[in-house]
């Protein structure tokens, strides 16, 4: 935690003269919590705090003169920048923001999930169980975009939902920012939460209450995948192409037919297997041997529903991406398959085992060019070995 209310933690240095910078004040960008700093030389500085992705990756922007400071390539393209120009163009639309309180505190931590990435709002808010388990002398305040709402565990003190769509979720408003101020004079100590970017502890169904998959379940074996229309399990130069040509269709059409062949596979091996296809679009179609539970969008309830299909499946495979959060948490086992983005690697799986033999065996990452049969032979064998492989690898526990 970094407090700011009633004491500022936050110690940085001028980029210019590399004297002490005096920290002034917060600003409540809205993804971004910055602090307003002034140095001996007159210069007016702003920085993230060190939570989230600037926890390793700090960096400053002199707003007055336009230029952005930091030593990483990724630091300055996609934090620096971006809030940059957000400040330097403010929204002024007046927010519409709902405010629940349960319990009221004097002393609190406020965990911000505002994002424009699905994946890392989710990841943000999955920090709540920490401070909810390890700091329950102080009430914690969850800041979250409206699509959020349904999965804020129960136990936090006050939920701030914010309606700013995830496309807008870079952009500076000001009435955000003044609404948090205001709100912020209700405290006597305040304490901002560092929002690791991929934390550790938690259990997903705190989130979703959902109960994860059991693999005592003697019920038919279920096996999904992960359907998105963005990114999809085609060639990658072939899909830019189809899609520059607005050709869409042909590249849904074949991953369409590549789901089906995957699952034919993996049938002929097992076959009291069930199957099922869930996500996000539904531009193509399924023979009735296989379950379609895709819809067209989200919102409480099909997130919800679909979350109960994850939980019932003993196997989630899909492509690599924020997609896989809540099916890897919730599912028996996950086979992530990916393309370019090894970089990214285990970014967007959600673990739910500790025992690292265990996990290796639950968890598979996969190139998404294998072909069917090794993917399926795979499949196959993680379903019919799980219980002889947990027997062995834990006899001694």
């Amino acid at each position: 935690m970094i407090e700011i209310k009633p004491n500022l933690q936050h110690r940085s240095n001028s980029p210019y003269s590399g004297k002490a910078l005096k920290p002034v004040k917060v600003l409540w960008q809205g993804t971004h919590v910055c602090v307003v700093s002034e140095s001996p030389d007159g210069d007016e500085i702003i920085e993230e705090l060190r939570i989230g992705h600037a926890a390793k990756t700090p960096y400053q922007i002199d707003l007055a003169k336009g230029a952005t400071f930091s030593g990483d390539k990724y630091a300055e393209e996609l934090l620096a920048k971006p809030l940059l120009k957000s400040l330097k163009n403010p929204q002024p639309d007046k927010l519409e923001i709902s405010q629940e309180i349960f319990k009221s505190y004097q002393r609190v931590i406020v965990l911000n999930c505002i994002d424009y990435l699905y994946g890392h709002s989710l990841l943000k808010l999955l920090n709540a169980q920490r401070h909810l388990e390890s700091n329950p002398d102080l009430g914690v305040i969850v800041i979250v975009q409206k699509f959020l709402r349904w999965m804020v565990p129960e136990g936090v003190a006050e939920i701030w939902t914010v309606k700013i769509k995830l496309k807008n979720g870079q952009d500076y408003y000001p009435s955000f920012a003044e609404f948090v101020e205001k709100q912020s004079q209700r405290f006597e100590e305040i304490y901002v939460s560092e929002a690791y970017s991929h934390p550790s502890k938690f259990d997903i169904s705190k989130f979703t209450r959902v109960p994860k998959h059991s693999f005592d379940d003697r019920a038919a074996i279920k096996i999904s995948f992960v359907w998105r229309e963005d990114r999809l399990l085609v060639n990658n130069f072939l899909f830019r192409v189809l899609r520059k040509l607005n050709l869409l269709e042909i590249a849904l059409a074949i991953q369409n037919w590549k789901v089906q062949q995957l699952f034919e596979k993996i049938r002929s091996k097992l076959p009291e297997a069930q199957f099922a296809v869930a996500g996000l679009g539904t531009k193509t179609k399924f023979p009735k041997w296989i379950e379609d539970c895709r819809v067209e969008r989200f919102n409480e309830q099909t997130e919800k529903e679909t979350c109960q299909i994850y939980s019932e499946s003993r196997l989630v495979i899909g492509l690599h991406g924020s997609n896989m959060l809540l099916p890897s948490g919730l599912a028996g086992m996950t086979l992530d398959l990916i393309e370019t983005r090894w970089g990214n690697f285990a970014q967007d799986v959600l673990y739910q085992e500790t025992n690292p033999r265990l996990a290796s065996f639950r968890y598979r990452y996969l190139p998404s060019q294998v072909s069917a049969d090794i993917l399926a032979n795979i499949a196959a064998q993680m379903i019919e070995t799980q219980a002889d492989f947990y027997f062995h690898m834990t006899a001694d526990e």
